[in-house]
């Protein structure tokens, strides 16, 4: 596991091109792979529960892509009903849908595989399977609710007096508070440790008003990219979180 540090520094840094692993495009890369092999093909016979099958497969994936690539989405909806003739497939057809199935596959197989090693293992916990599902505002939404949640518990472990726990961006203003912190990150004696602080403490209040509240309260759509950068926006503030906890000799509950 790298260091902290080293963490929110290369996931400010990423840059990625990732598919997540989609099953129906692992359904139809291996029908279309193995039709191709047929010692028959392209005069193969097939069933009609297979054709309607194929096409439904064609239909879900240009439904689960339509968002990040509306032109292979377009594509597979433009070419499921002109594959099949009445004995095997029209190979130009074939060849085409067969070649656009190949390049997302390689795609998916070649993401930055190690990408969620650069997540935080709390945001995986959180995230990781609604993303790979396509749930992407779901995930996002968890991820952020996460960061929220630590903080109220690194709050309830030190309370101030005659308060109750905070929520949102005020439970970020009081505990990574740039006057009186719970959290902090650095020796604040100095104009450097201040603006570190204070910058931390907005940008968590900022994560809050502007990615959290949103999702959270409006029925938000976003996109497969948009949603792994937040991912690792989240990231990277949860480990400043993990840096300012070791900082401030904080234990933690879990």
């Amino acid at each position: 596991m790298l260091n902290t540090s080293t963490n929110t520094e290369r996931i400010t840094l990423y840059c990625y091109g990732y598919i997540h692993m989609n099953e129906h495009l692992d359904f139809l890369y291996n029908w279309f792979s193995k039709a191709d092999r047929h010692p028959q093909f392209p005069n193969q016979q097939f069933s009609q529960p297979t054709i309607l099958t194929v096409k439904q497969e064609l239909k879900q994936l240009s439904h689960d892509i339509e968002q990040t690539d509306s032109f292979h989405s377009k594509e597979f909806i433009r070419l499921k009903d002109r594959l099949f003739k009445p004995f095997g497939v029209y190979p130009a057809i074939f060849g085409m849908t067969f070649g656009y199935i190949t390049s997302l596959y390689e795609k998916q197989k070649q993401p930055f595989n190690d990408i969620w090693d650069y997540i935080h293992p709390k945001i995986q916990k959180v995230s990781k399977k609604q993303y790979l599902s396509g749930f992407y505002a779901e995930a996002t939404e968890n991820a952020f609710k996460e960061i929220n949640a630590r903080t109220k518990r690194i709050y309830a472990i030190n309370p101030r007096p005659n308060t109750s726990i905070p929520d949102g961006s005020t439970a970020m203003t009081t505990v990574y508070s740039s006057n009186d912190p719970i959290v902090e990150f650095c020796d604040r004696q100095t104009e450097s440790g201040q603006n570190i602080q204070l910058g931390f403490m907005k940008m968590a209040e900022g994560a809050m008003i502007a990615l959290r509240n949103p999702v959270a309260h409006e029925n938000l759509s976003i996109t497969q990219d948009d949603a792994m950068r937040q991912l690792m926006f989240a990231s990277m503030i949860m480990y400043k979180i993990d840096e300012g906890v070791i900082y401030s000799e904080i234990t933690e509950q879990e």
